[in-house]
């Protein structure tokens, strides 16, 4: 832009020039200034594609070469050059503020509800120029201007340092004689480009994304951190107390900053294109849900973590396998089941019962009116463990009213 100003003020100055320098040759040859200046305003400048200029200018432009040559003949650049006179500073910080609030409708529209509105504004076209001048004009807003995100490429320093995690549409199936959808989870270090975990699932929900992390866990050991969009199954309170449990920090990429998970939808493009194309081929298809992801096991593993990836140079399963060493696994013994329970707080009423999803659960009686914590895991509701102040305090069932009636009372639950 800069380059372009200068350019310009350089083709201007060559101009005035050119009736200077005849201005100055025809006082050398003798002839008056006033006489020579007549001359000079009777021609163009500087052919006869140029521009005619008044004796009083070519005066002035004549007096400026003789005190500052040629640099003097250059346009001067006004002093509140690049500024709107008719826009104060805070009118032009709000109207950045409003279209970045609404980048997608048009100017236009906004203008006409500002002057409803009674806001003082200057023309619109002036606006137009304001905005472009700013870089927030339609054209910049279109290409991203106000996308927020990673801005350079990054890539963690060593092998489970950073998963990522996203679902992506899946094939259809026949079931049932229906067609039904599927929705592939995929984990991928982000390091190695090793998928840690990947399956279809009938439903992009938060079951199938710890069953997945959960395969994950016990297949490649532990992430420092798990990085996922801010969709439901990331982001709820289950997934959070999963992801302390296990000691991994969760991070959620910003809305609408799809570039920042690059690496796992690419990895979803490879998939799509290497193996569920593969499934359009006749007697190829699979024909159950526990088919479809046996066919997928066998080619991530013999074709997908035997190839070299494009950007590391080396296969996925070489590359992780060079850390193998270093892998941050579950303590032996450990119950890891629990680590994928979750954890409600309830009060148990005075009969000594709590309530899950409209159903009754017993505790012990000795726990009435407590504050307790119970742990579960609520895809299979067959194991709840019940806490209080941190210690296990035995198990809940569910209430059997026939049975407390024959007993006369609330039964004692079971010893952990």
């Amino acid at each position: 832009m800069d380059q372009q100003l200068d350019n310009r003020k350089n083709e201007v100055a060559l101009r005035r020039f050119a009736a200077v320098s005849f201005v100055e040759q025809k006082v050398r040859e003798g002839v008056g200034i006033l006489e020579a200046l007549r001359l000079a305003a009777l021609r163009p400048w500087p052919d006869e594609k140029g521009q005619y200029w008044a004796a009083r200018t070519l005066e002035d432009h004549w007096y400026a070469w003789k005190k500052g040559g040629f640099a003097a003949l250059q346009p001067k650049s006004r002093a509140d050059a690049g500024a709107f006179r008719k826009l104060p500073a805070e009118l032009g910080q709000w109207l950045l503020s409003q279209v970045s609030q609404y980048p997608n409708i048009p100017l236009k529209v906004l203008y006409e509800r500002w002057h409803q509105a009674g806001k003082p504004l200057p023309s619109l076209r002036t606006l137009y120029r304001f905005l472009r001048a700013q870089g927030y004009d339609a054209a910049a807003l279109r290409r991203g201007r106000l996308e927020s995100g990673p801005t350079k490429a990054f890539e963690a320093p060593f092998v489970n340092d950073l998963w990522m995690t996203d679902f992506s549409p899946g094939p259809h199936l026949k079931l049932g004689g229906k067609a039904v959808a599927t929705h592939l989870c995929l984990i991928l270090d982000d390091h190695s480009r090793l998928i840690t975990a990947g399956a279809y699932y009938l439903s992009a929900d938060s079951y199938a994304f710890h069953q997945t992390l959960k395969q994950a866990v016990q297949r490649r050991g532990l992430p420092h951190k798990l990085y996922t969009d801010q969709g439901k199954p990331f982001t709820n309170k289950h997934t959070q107390i999963i992801c302390a449990n296990l000691g991994i920090r969760l991070l959620h990429a910003k809305p609408y900053c799809a570039w920042s998970k690059g690496k796992v939808e690419r990895c979803f493009y490879t998939l799509q294109q290497g193996f569920e194309s593969t499934l359009k081929l006749p007697d190829n298809g699979a024909h159950s849900l526990e088919e479809l992801n046996q066919k997928l096991a066998h080619w991530i593993q013999t074709v997908y973590h035997l190839r070299p990836h494009s950007s590391t140079g080396v296969s996925p399963q070489v590359r992780f396998a060079q850390a193998a060493g270093t892998l941050r696994h579950l303590e032996a013994g450990l119950d890891w089941e629990a680590l994928f329970f979750t954890h409600l707080e309830r009060t148990v009423r005075k009969d000594g019962t709590v309530r899950i999803d409209s159903k009754l659960y017993e505790v012990d009686l000795s726990l009435r009116a407590l504050d307790v914590q119970l742990r579960f895991d609520p895809y299979r509701m067959d194991r709840i463990e019940v806490y209080y102040r941190g210690k296990a305090c035995g198990l809940a069932r569910p209430v059997d009213l026939h049975l407390n009636s024959q007993l006369g009372g609330s039964q004692r639950c079971y010893d952990r």
